[in-house]
């Protein structure tokens, strides 16, 4: 279940020259945000490119696996503005770097994509949230016939986790009233889900179209590109909705619309089964404890790693919120007649 990891040691003149050495990459650089590897914005506007140095646990045979999946999407024409990964001067997508304590880690380059995070709009339209529900839906048909061995592997944030993941980390949280409000949300979960599960269709999905994977354009009115799929994994289909919706719910006064909004536009490319909608507020809740229990762990790994907290809190708040509404009263607002 494990993917821990700790950051690769390198510093930001160090992560210029390798780029510059390996890749050809000029410009001025800043470090992005990032949950387990290091990333680099590198260049001036047009030409951006981002340097991603991943931990010493990455699976090179992954990476090429994503690429693949770019490539795929490129050739699809799947979004306005897509990314396939640049070679390295001696014509490879992925190098070998050594970090100053001997570490061995891989690194790739990736065209920087212009938009706009979805984290950054303000006033969600139900509009956008129908387009970017339409192409989830589209992402997830592209992907259908798409297999890798490198996909078969341990991953923390997978849904298929989610009972080990509570029984692991569930220990960690210091307040007994958040203690207590992850149990009520898993108390409905075993007895609604999980025996139910062998019921669903499970698909190839992207897994993570949290907030700061879903870019838009300036004007916050149209998905032009999703990113990020080192999440990648086979789950339950219903799953890929229910993430994005998610997220799109935080820090929201009428989440469950919104949520409503975003897989209407799924279910005009990919219409879910009755089960499927049946299950979907409960997976939206299983997800929300989930995320607060593996934040737990990873602060406790990594105490300075403020990008792991981004959400931690809204996430609390969105629970409390969601404690009191009947599935049934959820999936009316959520899958309208």
């Amino acid at each position: 279940m494990s993917d821990s990891c700790v950051l690769p040691d390198f510093d930001l003149t160090e992560a210029g020259e390798i780029a510059r050495r390996l890749f050809c990459l000029e410009g001025p650089i800043k470090a992005l945000d990032g949950e387990r590897d290091l990333n680099f914005l590198i260049g001036g506007k047009g030409r951006r490119h981002v340097f991603k140095i991943a931990n010493a646990l990455e699976s090179p045979a992954m990476l090429e696996c994503q690429h693949q999946v770019f490539q795929l999407l490129e050739n699809a024409r799947l979004f306005p503005r897509s990314a396939t990964a640049l070679a390295s001067v001696d014509g490879n997508m992925i190098e070998t770097v050594h970090s100053k304590s001997g570490e061995e880690h891989v690194c790739r380059v990736l065209p920087f994509i212009e938009g706009r995070m979805l984290a950054d709009v303000e006033d969600l339209e139900h509009s956008l949230l129908e387009d970017l529900g339409r192409d989830l839906a589209r992402l997830d048909h592209a992907l259908q016939g798409f297999a890798h061995p490198a996909l078969e592997r341990p991953l923390l944030w997978r849904m298929d986790n989610a009972m080990e993941v509570l029984d692991s980390f569930k220990p960690l949280l210091s307040d007994d009233d958040r203690h207590a409000l992850v149990e009520h949300f898993e108390v409905g979960y075993r007895a609604r889900v999980l025996p139910r599960l062998g019921e669903l269709r499970r698909a190839l999905i992207h897994n993570d179209a949290n907030r700061a994977n879903v870019l838009v354009d300036e004007a916050g009115s149209e998905v032009v590109s999703i990113i990020d799929f080192g999440d990648m994994i086979e789950s339950w289909l219903v799953v890929e909705p229910v993430i994005a919706a998610t997220y799109v719910m935080l820090e929201q006064s009428d989440p469950l619309r919104l949520a409503a909004a975003l897989f209407g536009g799924y279910q005009a490319e990919m219409p879910l089964l009755p089960l499927e909608t049946e299950l979907a507020f409960d997976f939206i809740c299983m997800r929300l404890c989930t995320s607060v229990c593996i934040n737990a762990h990873q602060s406790a790994l990594e105490p300075d790693n403020e990008y792991l907290n981004i959400d931690v809190e809204p996430c609390w708040e969105l629970l409390h919120n969601l404690r009191d509404i009947n599935p049934a009263d959820a999936r009316n607002i959520l899958f309208p007649e």
